[in-house]
């Protein structure tokens, strides 16, 4: 219930709620709370709770829940009287959502399902938008990004999943490498942001790019094990890093952010994109050319092995038919399995994003989905 509650929660950028009962009910979401609190997708779990005057004796299912849930969320509570909860759950919805999104858990102790309180008498709380107030970086940050830009040989955009919590961030993005000509790599919750089928996507190229790019512009992403923590051999030693994040921590990790640009990714990359003041990097490049070619040469590799029908099939074949159908019709694809989840990433193209769940960061969602949706 609380994976598919998270996959809701990504899809529609809502937080959804999962309701569980005392004890093990609750102990049985932690998982799930993990894997959407490091995922960064929002989710609210609601758990009842013994009563408060029978704590520490032995009631029901009786479990210090907060205490457990509090390592796996953003915030967690517990209303003390019924009067609170709407301000308790004002802000567990804020929370799933501002910054990076996340698990949030509110406690109800049983004793409080079992009361009333004159409706009159309740203090309602002001309502939100669903959504972070946008940001942008100082112009000064900006200007150090574009001379970055400017002056690379062999500039590489990645896009993570984080992009798609901007309110405008996948139209935005689209424009930026559109307008600039960058070649660009969707990480896998990266795909369809820019579709995969966009001539600067340069996706079967992966491990060239990442090699020998000599800046990097880190859209939404993190540098952890899904890009090799962004340290050699996968990388370039002396390779800059442009960040655009949401999160001032994710800054420096593993590897030191040339240029850290903290704010909305959607409105950053926009204002990058008018700061250029029409730049567009050199079309007929050698960076380009032998990024296409590599892309080329192991596109070819891949519709070999699609067209090779004999027994026993391969990943490959296998999912040849799939793709065709995927080509026709926008579906939601949930993929799990390490083999199912690396082929598929290749044999299935996203033309959209939100269109794809697997494993994640985390390598537990496409698991939980498999049986929850």
């Amino acid at each position: 219930a609380c994976y598919a509650a998270q996959a809701i929660g990504y899809l529609t950028s809502k937080p959804a709620v999962c309701l569980v009962v005392s004890g093990p009910g609750l102990l049985h979401t932690l998982g799930g709370l993990a894997n959407a609190t490091v995922n960064g997708w929002p989710v609210i779990c609601i758990g009842g709770s013994s009563d408060t005057d029978q704590e520490t004796r032995g009631a029901f299912q009786e479990w210090p829940q907060v205490e457990s849930a509090r390592l796996y969320c953003k915030h967690v509570s517990r209303a003390p009287t019924i009067a609170a909860i709407p301000s308790h759950v004002e802000k567990a919805v804020r929370t799933s959502l501002y910054g990076r999104p996340g698990a949030v858990y509110i406690d109800i102790p049983g004793n409080l399902v079992l009361s009333t309180y004159p409706k009159k008498e309740i203090q309602l709380v002001s309502t939100v938008p669903l959504y972070s107030p946008p940001s942008i970086p100082p112009e000064a940050v900006l200007q150090q990004a574009i001379a970055r830009l400017r002056e690379a040989k062999k500039p590489l955009v990645i896009i993570g999943k984080g992009s798609v919590w901007s309110e405008r961030g996948p139209a935005q993005l689209r424009a930026f490498i559109t307008a600039t000509g960058l070649p660009f790599l969707p990480t896998p919750g990266g795909k369809g942001v820019v579709p995969d089928t966009h001539p600067l996507c340069i996706a079967p190229a992966r491990s060239f790019a990442l090699r020998e790019a000599d800046v990097i512009l880190l859209v939404g992403a993190r540098l952890n094990w899904i890009l090799h923590f962004g340290q050699p051999p996968r990388f370039k030693p002396d390779v800059k890093i442009l960040q655009i994040d949401v999160c001032a921590e994710e800054f420096h990790q593993n590897v030191q952010t040339t240029v850290p640009l903290l704010g909305d990714i959607g409105e950053t990359v926009e204002a990058l994109r008018g700061q250029l003041k029409g730049w567009h990097y050199e079309k007929n490049s050698a960076w380009l050319q032998a990024l296409q070619q590599n892309a080329k040469k192991n596109r070819e590799t891949v519709e070999n092995f699609a067209n090779n029908g004999s027994l026993p099939l391969n990943y490959y074949a296998a999912y040849k038919p799939i793709r065709e159908f995927l080509e026709k019709n926008d579906v939601l694809v949930v993929n799990e399995g390490a083999n199912t989840m690396d082929i598929g990433r290749t044999m299935m193209p996203n033309v959209e994003p939100r269109r794809r769940l697997d494993a994640g960061t985390f390598g537990t969602m496409g698991v939980g989905l498999g049986y929850a949706m």
